[in-house]
C-alpha cells in the first residue's frame, strides 16, 4: 500500500518499528497478565483462599489474538485494514476489561478484612463542687 508513495529504494523503517514494537509490547503485555495469574494461583494453594487464577490466565488471551492479527497484518499488508482493526482492538478492549476485572477479584482476596475497632468505654462524668 505503501510501497506506491516512495521512490525505489525508499523503505519506510518507523513504520516497521512501530509494529514490531506493538507486537513485542502486547506479548510481554500477555506474559505479565499470566505471570499475574500464577502469582494467584500459588496464593490459592498456600493461603486456601479462592482467587479464580483460571480466569486470570485465560482473560488477556485478548492481548494474545491482538498480537497474531497485527502480525499477519504486517506480514501481508504492513498495516491492518479496516475489518482487522475492529477485530483486533474489540479483542484487545474485551481482554482489558476481563483482566481488570479479574485482578479487582483477586485485590478484593488479598485485601485483609477490616476489623471495627472495639466501642470506647464512655468516660466517667467529672463531679461539679
Amino acid at each position: 500500500m505503501f510501497k506506491q508513495l516512495l521512490y525505489p529504494g525508499e523503505y519506510l523503517w518507523y513504520v516497521t518499528v512501530t509494529n514490531l514494537v506493538t507486537i513485542l509490547g502486547s506479548i510481554l503485555l500477555w506474559v505479565a497478565c499470566v505471570l499475574f495469574g500464577l502469582i494467584a494461583r500459588k496464593y490459592e494453594i498456600v493461603l486456601r483462599k479462592k482467587t479464580d487464577w483460571q480466569y486470570m490466565i485465560f482473560a488477556p488471551s485478548g492481548v494474545l489474538v491482538y498480537a497474531v492479527i497485527q502480525i499477519i497484518a504486517f506480514a501481508s499488508q504492513v498495516k491492518l485494514n479496516v475489518l482487522q482493526s475492529w477485530i483486533a482492538y474489540s479483542f484487545f478492549l474485551l481482554s482489558g476489561v476481563l483482566s481488570f476485572l479479574g485482578a479487582m477479584k483477586f485485590k478484593n482476596v488479598v485485601t485483609p478484612v477490616k476489623k471495627p475497632a472495639p466501642a470506647a468505654a464512655p468516660k466517667p462524668a467529672v463531679a461539679a463542687k
